[in-house]
């Protein structure tokens, strides 16, 4: 049960932090702010990788990994955004192919990167 309830509170403060990044992206990077859903994914998934090397007590990893940087990434945004796409026939189906290979293939480059570094650091 504890583990539960670690997890639902680091679910809650990384979606806040989410939102908030979605929230003040447009004005920070105006019209590259269509890509934050994708890079706050890489930063979930690098920051997964040094949580997965890193030594600690249990409860802190379920309280890091599937806690915060769970209800940090967002996989569903791609996955909407594809079906989206594919339903309405309209958008940039580049600039879509993009956002889809940096969210799924640079997520585990990133999450590889993040363990050597976690690894080195800790």
């Amino acid at each position: 049960m504890a583990e539960i309830i670690l997890t639902g509170i680091g679910a809650v403060i990384g979606s806040l932090i989410r939102f908030g990044l979605l929230t003040v992206a447009p004005r920070w990077f105006g019209n590259l702010s269509e890509l934050m859903v994708v890079v706050i994914n890489l930063l979930a998934a690098f920051f997964m990788g040094m949580t997965l090397v890193m030594v600690a007590p249990e409860w802190l990893h379920t309280f890091l990994a599937p806690g915060i940087l769970g209800g940090l990434s967002t996989f569903s945004a791609p996955i909407v955004d594809i079906a989206d796409a594919i339903q309405k026939h309209t958008g940039d189906k580049r600039l879509l192919l993009v956002k889809t290979l940096l969210t799924f293939v640079g997520g585990l480059v990133v999450l590889w990167f993040g363990t050597c570094v976690g690894t080195w650091l800790l």
